[in-house]
């Protein structure tokens, strides 16, 4: 404990008294060396050590863990990714709602390429249970319409009034004339 204090003590008086002195060297001196070359360092000091800095506590910011999408009937298991993420798995449709919101939820996937997740799509039944994670909370969506969309319809995911889920693919696999969407409420 003394040996601490001590060494607090020479720091703050060498500290000082350097300070001091580079500032009235450079008062005193119109020479040509740089005010630094006047401070004292502590490598200059024989058996001074410099205390650590202080560890500055960092706050853990939890993120949550990432949104996910079960279908228990087209073993699929994935996450689900940003819109503009889509080439990587599943993603949100951008501006649609999200679980638990109480509005149409969207999710698209790619049926041939990339990850294709929703290669099977078309095998869903009405009924089949659909879970997504959200925000670390578990949804179950039950299957209750299937449908086919021409791809220029751009108001299959407006809001309808009520919570609902829309997996969406391009139909026939190959081609992206049309959308298969299947239509899910909450179970």
């Amino acid at each position: 404990m003394r040996r601490v204090a001590l060494v607090l003590i020479v720091s703050l008086v060498v500290g000082a008294s350097a300070a001091f002195f580079a500032h009235a060297g450079v008062a005193r001196e119109q020479s040509s060396q740089p005010a630094a070359a006047h401070l004292v360092s502590f490598e200059s000091l024989p058996g001074l050590v410099p205390l650590r800095q202080p560890a500055v506590a960092r706050q853990l910011v939890a993120r949550p863990e990432p949104s996910t999408i079960s279908i228990p009937r087209l073993h699929l298991k994935s996450r689900v990714f940003p819109s503009a993420e889509l080439n990587r798995g599943p993603a949100w449709w951008p501006i649609t709602g999200r679980p638990g919101g109480g509005d149409t939820v969207a999710i698209a996937g790619h049926r041939t390429t990339h990850t294709h997740p929703f290669y099977y799509l078309d095998r869903l039944r009405l009924g089949d249970a659909i879970y997504v994670t959200y925000h670390e909370h578990a949804y179950r969506y039950r299957v209750d319409h299937i449908h086919v969309f021409s791809a220029t319809d751009l108001h299959i995911a407006d809001a309808v009034g009520h919570e609902r889920l829309l997996l969406s693919a391009c139909t026939p696999r190959g081609s992206a004339a049309f959308r298969l969407v299947v239509e899910a409420r909450p179970a």
